[in-house]
């Protein structure tokens, strides 16, 4: 599912890159976002779901942590279009739109 949703990303010009943070000692500081895009000067996080486990527990600590520098946040998966807690929730297809 994410080399669909990079490819679609590519085909639209955007460039890709990605956030880990692994931290051995304090595994509440481990974070992973999958895509990361910038909206004019803002990063724009996304993380894409492709099981029923749709939790997304690094892009709400990205959130917390960047929250000055950030945009809009997706979260692709394979539901139907939703917005919570301030995350906006596409069916994967539409990461063309982005």
């Amino acid at each position: 599912m994410e080399n669909i949703v990079a490819q679609m990303l590519r085909s639209n010009g955007h460039k890709l890159y990605f956030y880990s943070r692994y931290d051995k000692e304090h595994r509440e500081n481990h974070m992973e976002i999958d895509f990361l895009i910038t909206e004019g000067k803002r990063v724009v996080p996304i993380e894409v779901k492709s099981g029923r486990n749709i939790s997304h527990v690094s892009l709400d600590k990205f959130r917390n942590k960047f929250s000055s520098r950030i945009g809009n946040s997706y979260v692709l998966y394979t539901k139907d279009v939703s917005i919570k807690d301030g995350i906006i929730h596409l069916p994967a297809y539409m990461a063309m739109l982005l």
